[in-house]
């Protein structure tokens, strides 16, 4: 009689996995270490750490982009966040070094990078009808709340009949627009601020 024990298969089939990834990575740093470049692509791990030293919200704002005789390149989504980045400086510097176990680290450069934003979805009185009234709820003066709530339909209106006439909604901000450029000309001032 023949048992079949799926975890034996599988352990033998990661036991394998494990021995083939072994077997190339000793390869790979045999090839390494024959060009005397096994410690140089060792020390790039530190590219690796970085978003785990400075935790989840900076990584969003940063991106580790080399390692060059003991200084790491980092590149930033703007002046603010470099600014506060260089005050600690020197704790990031202990951390990596910590992390991979001796000194690489000697200095870390920020410089300003492109940190593209993501669209803002958006959510018009075409999609939901409610969402002029939801956002004027909290207006208490009545006569107020209805001044507003004209205005908003009458934007509405305006909005409908110029995107009926061949204008354009802007992927970015919202904005509809006559023009044959991909974003509003308030958009295109901002990446133009933002190259700067």
């Amino acid at each position: 009689m023949f048992f079949v024990f799926p975890q034996i298969e599988r352990a033998t089939t990661l036991t394998t996995i494990f021995f083939v990834y072994n077997e190339i990575m000793n390869w790979v740093r045999e090839i390494l270490k024959h060009y005397n470049l096994d410690e140089e692509f060792s020390d790039q791990q530190v590219l690796l750490f970085w978003n785990d030293v400075v935790g989840s919200q900076l990584a969003r704002m940063t991106r580790a982009t080399r390692l060059s005789n003991g200084t790491l390149t980092v590149e930033v989504a703007s002046p603010i966040v470099s600014q506060e980045l260089n005050l600690l400086k020197q704790n990031y510097i202990d951390l990596l070094n910590e992390r991979m176990g001796r000194d690489v680290l000697q200095r870390i450069r920020f410089v300003p990078g492109r940190f593209p934003r993501p669209p803002i979805p958006l959510v018009t009185a075409e999609s939901d009808p409610s969402v002029g009234n939801l956002a004027l709820s909290g207006i208490d003066d009545a006569h107020l709340r209805d001044s507003f709530n004209s205005l908003y339909r009458t934007q509405r209106r305006r909005e409908h009949a110029m995107l009926k006439a061949g204008a354009r909604r802007c992927p970015r901000c919202g904005v509809v627009f006559f023009g044959n450029e991909e974003i509003c000309p308030g958009c295109q001032f901002d990446e133009i601020a933002d190259k700067q």
